[in-house]
């Protein structure tokens, strides 16, 4: 599955299909009306890794972690 501009770009998703029908996966892009914002996805990539326990700083950690924006 894509979404967001990656579903947009016609290359890439021919790219990927390719490459999907090579290792016997189908793939889904959902319309262009549905793939203008990409926040859903990252959320939900937020949620698989929290249920996971993978990547997810703690609240404690997070205080300690020097951030510098640039």
């Amino acid at each position: 599955m894509v979404a967001g501009g990656v579903a947009c770009n016609k290359y890439i998703a021919k790219m990927l299909s390719k490459v999907c029908t090579a290792m016997g996966y189908t793939l889904a892009v959902p319309p262009p009306a549905l793939c203008t914002d990409n926040g859903l996805m990252i959320a939900w990539n937020g949620v698989e890794k929290l249920r996971r326990g993978i990547d997810i700083v703690p609240a404690v950690d997070a205080l300690t972690i020097d951030i510098e924006p640039r």
